[in-house]
């Protein structure tokens, strides 16, 4: 891989940015509007999702060039060919749903702009040009796929306990399809408000620091020397001979329970530069507001839009790639990446395919722990496979659920004193139902008092 390579273009050629900044032109485009509150997507007594933050990473371009909420035709093609009607590849559904009560109640159809509240507080718009229902269990299954549809890499049937598939699981049944517009720019609360960097931001950055090679790096974790290890060989000993840079780009927003808190996750990374673990001029760390789909190949895809609207010219995949569970093979992202799967519209990998991506891939093995060796082994291949331990997030858990810090070769000092801080300060070390619903109630932004022309009707979205 050449040296001389440059910052790759968005996703379907341009950056979708659609914030008014304008406090004048906001107010004229929701004059008489009718309004909607926000409210999560709900498994019972847990929110699973906010749609908010689906809002915010299409309207600042992480989803480019996705706009909005999507109508019939293009979900019917996402599901079965994974691309946009305008063919750009794109692998999930976005859908704006709502009940069939909100339905009647509020009354809009194509051609009506609805104003979005969050937490009260008019924060977007969505010009609708199609109402439809769905069947969200379809949309569920045919989401994440099966062992029919695709044979060697979905392993067995999804259900409830997958928690992406439960999203969708539990969508409601009416879709306002059209374009999102913030028209209140929200404010991020502490630490957030720090790591920050939407695609125009980031791009910008990487040109302040002459980068021309960005690996990114996907995590929902906090570092243990393993990713530590799979960042330094991918960037520095892969492909790129080496990457300039890594970007570190957390998901920040629901995820399974026992996964770390996204302040803890963010805080974390951001140790090992400042601990000089890795060199703070080549090593950025920021996020992206997204409700964990758990896709492995799918969610890869969804990773490299990101990235790659970022402005990453590679990405490195290792095993389980965003995955819970035994759902997916371990390396279907790998192969997604290298062959291409065709039970997903792939029959070549997506950065071969047309109006796919431009994002390369580095796939990478797995590292160990050697006792014998005294240190870490790539893909066990210093010869003491019967002796070699695998990094385990689910250990390393279970250690600091004792309170018992793991040892320097597992998790740097650093990186556990973040973990004690945040557990100190929330009062528990990983996500649960206590902190989804707080985070629920304050989210990640403040959204700022705007004064609006008065509604002209109110409903609430599940």
């Amino acid at each position: 891989m050449s040296l001389k390579m440059s910052i790759p273009p968005p996703h379907g050629g341009k950056l979708v940015d659609r914030v008014v900044r304008d406090a004048d032109k906001a107010r004229s485009l929701i004059a008489g509007c009718t309004s909607y509150d926000i409210q999560p997507t709900h498994d019972k007594d847990m929110p699973i999702r906010n749609v908010y933050r689906e809002i915010m990473s299409t309207c600042y371009g992480f989803l480019s060039p996705v706009e909005g909420s999507m109508g019939r035709n293009e979900l019917e093609r996402v599901l079965k060919e994974r691309r946009l009607e305008s063919g750009w590849v794109f692998p999930f559904p976005m859908l704006f749903d709502v009940s069939e009560e909100d339905k009647s109640r509020l009354k809009v159809k194509g051609g009506d702009r609805l104003l979005l509240k969050l937490k009260g507080q008019p924060f977007a718009t969505l010009d609708i040009n199609e109402v439809y229902s769905i069947d969200p269990k379809d949309v569920a299954t045919r989401t994440f796929g099966t062992p029919e549809t695709v044979p060697g890499v979905v392993k067995h049937a999804f259900d409830p306990k997958h928690p992406g598939y439960n999203i969708y699981l539990h969508l409601n049944p009416v879709v306002f399809a059209g374009k999102y517009t913030i028209i209140n720019e929200p404010t991020f609360r502490a630490p957030f408000d720090r790591f920050w960097l939407p695609p125009a931001k980031s791009r910008e950055e990487f040109a302040r620091r002459k980068w021309r090679t960005v690996i990114a790096h996907q995590t929902r974790n906090v570092p243990h020397l393993g990713h530590e290890m799979l960042m330094k060989n991918a960037a520095y000993m892969g492909d790129t001979e080496p990457a300039n840079g890594i970007l570190v780009n957390a998901i920040v927003g629901a995820k399974r329970i026992g996964d770390y808190p996204d302040e803890a996750i963010l805080e974390a990374h951001e140790a090992v530069h400042t601990a000089n673990y890795v060199k703070p001029d080549r090593h950025v760390v920021s996020f992206v507001l997204w409700d964990m789909r758990y896709g492995n190949p799918l969610e890869s895809l969804l990773h490299g839009i990101v990235r790659q609207n970022l402005g990453c010219t590679h990405h490195m995949w290792g095993r389980d790639h965003a995955a819970v569970g035994d759902y997916y093979d371990s390396y279907a992202t790998q192969t997604l990446w290298t062959k291409g799967i065709p039970g997903f519209g792939f029959d070549a990998p997506p950065c071969e395919v047309d109006k796919g991506l431009v994002l390369r891939p580095q796939n990478m093995g797995e590292f160990w722990y050697c006792p014998k060796c005294g240190e870490i082994a790539y893909n066990a291949n210093c010869g003491h496979m019967d002796v070699v331990q695998r990094f385990s997030g689910s250990f390393i858990r279970s250690l600091l659920a004792e309170g018992l810090a793991p040892p320097p070769v597992i998790m740097r000092p650093e990186v556990y004193r973040v973990v004690v801080k945040w557990w100190r300060e929330l009062g528990y070390p990983f996500n649960n139902k206590h902190y989804l619903s707080a985070r629920e109630q304050e989210l990640e932004v403040t959204v700022p008092r705007m004064e609006a022309a008065p509604a002209i009707a109110a409903g609430g979205h599940r």
